[in-house]
């Protein structure tokens, strides 16, 4: 490495703390179950004297046989009585001490999940993940450090509850407190991911990444991307004339406080070559300037690329160079994660030296007592619901993810994310899910040549049928819009063997097609992330039967 170069102290510093952790996690990886009896015995050794030991017994538990036999599989709700009484200053209740921070989820339920993270559990596996993430990613891309990174997360801090604990995002956090050397690879200081007004707070982000040489980019939603570029083309002229200037525009300024207002505004400096070369690449490029013409020596992007998030992959053909690699996050919960250890991952392994794991076959899913897996007894290719126990206070926790094995790191297992378990409902036994939705939407515009930009099938319990939102292309006719519900009822049918007995019997009704109006994929993330969905979290749902899409949806309505 060149002493000389920018990159060589991240890349030091990268390889001197993630090479160690590396030989470790590969060492541990050559026995899963000795790595899951010892995360057990750790597990409960540390957390027997808390309220949850001592209602469910860690005295008495030994072995993983032991643990299973003591607690039985639990949701989030079950938690929720000891998380309460956390939020009002009790300690001890799930883990030893009291939360650092609680993690926000964007759930189902009524109220917001807030997922407890002690300071043993940041350093020990989420700062530990991350830096091999970040390291192996450094290995693979010699390039990452040799402009800058744009990172899209959120605040570190969004509230506090009733006892005055933070919570927020653990990635927030990261971001925040990362060492001095690697923040100082950053394009956007910090108190602009603060910004609460998402539109603003999206220009400022891109002014400032649009001043630079980006590099590196960590951005885990595609859909994101779209817009992040929209930003740019939508308000060009102003971020040329701040770029050259060293300025932020007032509306976006105005947002910032104190401090942060002149943190912020410090940081900036009149850039008047790089906003003549950005408007040089306007007029040459036009309404075709993608990112790989304003960065063009992007060497990697972190995004998702699983689950319903590769629907969206394709409509970033041609948006970035194809020296650019598209990392996939691999696994990545708000609760739990695996870690991408290379470029050509399309899956993650499960770190069970930091987590205990367990599997559960998807067809045992509504079993009265379905058999939990460990690592040494899954099957590739076959499809399991992931449980686990991470030490942030959720033990045999049903995370409602469906994942599939695909194959094994040593003896660690490799998992795909495949969907939510919440994207199945059933009006008659159905069992519908959201994967056959996606399927039989894109067969029947790809047959009949009938585009639906944006789609939401509804599954309305009370009227006891599918509707099925979409957003044609204009002046698309009535009958077509018609005939494209039949047509997937059609397709439906075709992949589901009881969704088409229960047709065939007319215990279920057809699918009924409600149009909507321009633009409504924007209208319904900016309505959710209105309602409290933090924008980094914000997931693509295509089959759904939560009455605050609804609300929306028909709002949406033509």
């Amino acid at each position: 490495m060149n002493p000389f170069s920018k990159s060589f102290m991240p890349k030091l510093i990268m390889n001197l703390v993630g090479a160690p952790l590396l030989k470790k996690f590969t060492a541990a990886s050559l026995d899963a179950q000795k790595a899951e009896q010892e995360f057990i015995s750790r597990l409960v050794a540390e957390c027997r004297d808390t309220r949850f030991g001592k209602d469910n017994g860690f005295d008495k538990i030994k072995t993983v046989q032991d643990y299973r036999k003591a607690l039985p599989v639990r949701t989030f709700e079950d938690f929720r009585p000891y998380i309460d009484r956390m939020c009002k200053g009790a300690a001890d209740e799930l883990f030893p001490g009291k939360p650092l921070i609680y993690n926000t989820t964007s759930g189902t339920t009524s109220k917001p999940k807030l997922i407890p993270i002690s300071p043993q559990y940041l350093q020990n596996v989420h700062n530990t993940l991350s830096r091999l993430w970040l390291y192996t990613c450094s290995k693979d891309n010699p390039g990452l450090f040799n402009g800058k990174s744009f990172s899209a997360v959120s605040p570190a801090e969004e509230g506090r509850v009733e006892d005055g604990t933070p919570y927020g995002s653990i990635s927030g956090i990261t971001y925040k407190n990362i060492p001095g050397i690697l923040k100082k690879t950053y394009s956007t200081p910090y108190p602009v991911l603060c910004i609460k007004d998402y539109s603003e707070k999206y220009y400022a982000m891109m002014r400032c990444a649009l001043a630079e040489s980006i590099s590196y980019i960590i951005c885990p939603s595609p859909s994101n991307l779209l817009r992040f570029h929209a930003t740019i083309i939508e308000n060009f002229d102003d971020m040329i004339k701040d770029i050259h200037d060293g300025t932020l525009r007032k509306s976006a300024a105005n947002l910032l406080h104190g401090a942060d207002k002149e943190e912020v505004l410090a940081y900036f400096k009149p850039k008047p070559k790089r906003a003549h070369r950005l408007e040089t690449l306007r007029q040459r490029f036009g309404s075709d300037l993608r990112p790989r013409h304003y960065w063009p020596d992007l060497a990697c992007l972190n995004i998702w690329k699983q689950g319903n998030f590769r629907l969206v992959l394709p409509q970033l053909e041609g948006y970035f160079d194809q020296q650019t690699v598209m990392r996939t996050f691999g696994y990545f919960a708000s609760e739990t994660r695996g870690v991408v250890l290379s470029n050509d991952w399309d899956y993650a392994v499960l770190p069970y030296h930091l987590s205990h794991y367990e599997f559960i076959e998807e067809q045992q899913r509504e079993t009265r007592e379905p058999r939990a897996l460990s690592a040494h007894e899954v099957e590739v290719g076959k499809r399991y619901y992931l449980i686990f126990s991470n030490g942030t206070g959720l033990y045999r926790y049903d995370i409602n993810d469906l994942i599939e094995i695909a194959g094994f790191y040593n003896r660690f297992p490799l998992i795909k994310f495949i969907q939510k378990g919440e994207g199945v409902t059933s009006l008659s036994g159905e069992k519908l899910t959201e994967l056959q939705v996606i399927q039989a939407v894109q067969d029947v515009m790809s047959a009949h040549n009938i585009p639906a930009s944006f789609y939401r099938m509804y599954c309305d319990e009370q009227a006891a049928e599918y509707v099925l939102y979409a957003e044609f292309a204009p002046e698309t006719p009535a009958e077509a819009q018609q005939s494209f519900a039949a047509h997937v009822d059609t397709q439906l049918q075709k992949l589901n063997r009881e969704y088409a007995g229960k047709r065939g019997s007319q215990r279920l009704k057809p699918p009924v097609v409600r149009e909507l109006s321009q633009d409504s994929a924007q209208k319904f993330k900016e309505a959710l992330i209105a309602r409290g969905t933090r924008d980094g979290q914000y997931k693509e749902c295509y089959l759904t039967r939560n009455t605050v899409h609804l609300q929306i949806l028909k709002q949406l309505q033509k």
